[in-house]
């Protein structure tokens, strides 16, 4: 990443970093349910979150959501004279693009580097879920792989919004713009990445209250929706912790939108050990232990700044 592009000095007010994260957030999320007619409530009992109808609208919503956050970052910088030496409204945009991470390599080795080295440390923490999709034979090309669901991913609506639309959104907005003003609010590494990801988890809990309309407003569906959207804080913040810490890595947007897709496609690791012989249980544990281990051994070699070009804005 090209750091020129912003004066050596700028900086901006913790408090309008934090309050821009907070903006995007009630944008990102409120958005979603400007439109009565696609809420998920009980004037509209038809609807789920999986309704063509409301995965459109949403699809929609988040659009307006990213596009208004980016020109957000845009108008923070300008208005605190971060593009002082620019006067071009082209070479804010670039600066603005960079500053994102939306930009593509020229060198195809930092390229491929970019979009396969944190997938490639991703797919090494989850060597025990894909070992036993091993097992089970269900991997790309052994017998019980099913075809179908390479097909869902991709070509429905709702595929494309869980492996592609949402990840990439979400790393936009959750990353990417707030990561960027953060930085020059001098705010810490390390509160950037443990802090920022709760606000990403934040905006997943008003799942909960869908829930609690979709299990039938009773007691037992309060204590669901509350189990599920605890779980689901839980989980989103671990990860999140580990995307902001890729995208402050590599300072680029792709790196961590596609460890996010590959996240949503394997889902939280569910085994049924019951189903396997002893040894096999010891294997997968085995394999269990064995992803941490190389995850925790790799997790700064195969993220350092230098296989991705110059070294990055946000990890100096």
């Amino acid at each position: 990443m090209n750091s020129t592009f912003i004066p050596k000095g700028f900086q901006i007010s913790p408090l309008i970093a934090v309050s821009s994260c907070i903006w995007f957030t009630l944008v990102y999320v409120g958005l979603l349910y400007f439109s009565k007619k696609h809420r998920i409530c009980d004037e509209n009992p038809g609807l789920t979150n999986s309704h063509p109808q409301v995965i459109l609208h949403r699809i929609k919503a988040t659009t307006i959501s990213c596009i208004i956050s980016c020109s957000s970052v845009w108008a923070v910088i300008y208005y605190n004279n971060g593009f002082m030496n620019h006067e071009s409204l082209y070479s804010q945009i670039i600066t603005l693009l960079n500053l994102l991470g939306l930009y593509i390599p020229n060198d195809f080795y930092y390229l491929f580097n970019i979009n396969f080295f944190p997938l490639g440390l991703t797919m090494i923490l989850f060597i025990g879920p894909l070992f036993v999709e091993y097992l089970d034979e269900t991997l790309p090309f052994q017998s019980r792989y099913n075809f179908a669901n390479y097909n869902y991913a991709f070509t429905t609506l709702i595929g494309f919004r869980n492996y592609i639309f949402a990840p990439a959104t979400e790393e936009l907005v959750f990353r990417s713009c707030m990561i960027s003003l953060l930085h020059y609010a001098k705010i810490s590494y390390v509160k950037i990445i443990f802090l920022t990801p709760l606000v990403f988890a934040i905006a997943h809990i008003h799942h909960a209250w869908e829930n609690y309309i979709l299990f039938g407003r009773s007691v037992g569906a309060a204590k669901r929706a509350i189990f599920i959207s605890a779980f689901q804080f839980s989980y989103t913040t671990l990860f999140g912790w580990y995307a902001t810490f890729i995208f402050m890595r590599t300072g680029n947007f792709f790196s961590p939108f596609i460890t996010h897709s590959f996240a949503n496609m394997m889902g939280f690791p569910m085994i049924n050990f019951s189903i396997y012989p002893k040894k096999i249980q010891t294997l997968i544990v085995l394999a269990l232990f064995l992803g941490i281990l190389l995850f925790s051994i790799l997790l700064f070699p195969m993220t350092s700044p230098e296989l991705f070009g110059e070294t990055s804005l946000y990890w100096n």
